[in-house]
């Protein structure tokens, strides 16, 4: 916006009014012109800004990702050792992998029963 200063004289008062009115016969045009070039400087300034950002943002989540699928190798790898150690205890002691499984089966039976 254009700013004046303040007036303080008659003649101060009649130069505001002449520079109103050309800037009244032009101003539309003007300010249109001055908007659209201020949008562009904006869109520019913010490009230069945000291309930097975005390229960062890519190699961010590139790196998360391949730290995210390497943490899920490693659970999976766990999740099927704990398995296979949990299946040869089964198989090395039948009557107290039953019993530990009915033990487990009434307390979850309590826990559900109580709600």
């Amino acid at each position: 916006m254009v700013q004046t200063p303040p007036v303080t004289t008659k003649q101060d008062v009649d130069a505001a009014d002449n520079n109103m009115s050309d800037s009244r016969e032009g101003g539309v045009a003007g300010l249109v012109e001055r908007g659209v070039a201020l949008a562009n400087a904006a869109y520019g300034v913010g490009h230069e800004y945000i291309t930097p950002l975005q390229k960062a943002g890519q190699g961010y989540a590139e790196r998360l990702y391949k730290a995210g699928e390497q943490r899920a190798q490693e659970a999976a790898f766990y999740a099927e050792l704990g398995y296979e150690e949990t299946r040869d205890l089964v198989r090395g002691y039948p009557v107290q992998a039953l019993g530990i499984a009915a033990g487990v089966g009434v307390l979850l039976g309590l826990l559900v029963a109580r709600r």
